[in-house]
């Protein structure tokens, strides 16, 4: 990748679940000679695979961005950090942004039932009737061995 011309040009980021992981990251790839541009963490609501096991309850998306913000801070990085993961309003994305020092969040479950998603209209009037108290974590492993979160 290195040898393609449009490397140096393309956003590098990494999508985390903790401090840990990011300071793994940043670790075993110090040798590629590319810094990253951004870091998104992914507290436990946010939807796909995760790196949270069962105790998920026990994890809290402000505790973990202050833990990569400040782990950004202390490595020298200098990147901006997107909290993502069950903000459902721009007055929770202000607020996680000011008790966190995050740069800005990541939205994506709230776009799904825009008129320009390519989700099919019965989804979308699914995804209007369930209640926010409704989001449910499968039982079931992802391939990477976590549980999967389905909005």
């Amino acid at each position: 990748m290195q040898d393609n011309p449009r490397f140096n040009d393309a956003l590098f980021g990494l999508v985390v679940s903790s401090a840990r992981a990011l300071n793994l990251f940043l670790k075993r790839t110090a040798f590629i000679g590319r810094k990253l541009d951004y870091v998104v963490v992914e507290g436990p609501l946010a939807g796909g695979h995760l790196g949270f096991g069962e105790d998920w309850r026990n994890f809290k998306l402000e505790d973990i961005v202050k833990d990569v913000v400040k782990l950004v801070k202390d490595t020298g990085l200098n990147v901006p950090v997107l909290g993502a993961g069950g903000i459902f309003s721009g007055k929770e994305a202000v607020d996680l942004m000011k008790k966190t020092g995050a740069s800005g969040i990541q939205a994506a479950t709230r776009f799904t039932i825009a008129q320009e998603s390519g989700l099919p209209d019965p989804v979308k009037q699914v995804y209007n009737r369930t209640q926010r108290t409704k989001t449910l974590k499968s039982t079931h492993a992802s391939p990477t061995g976590y549980l999967m979160r389905n909005a």
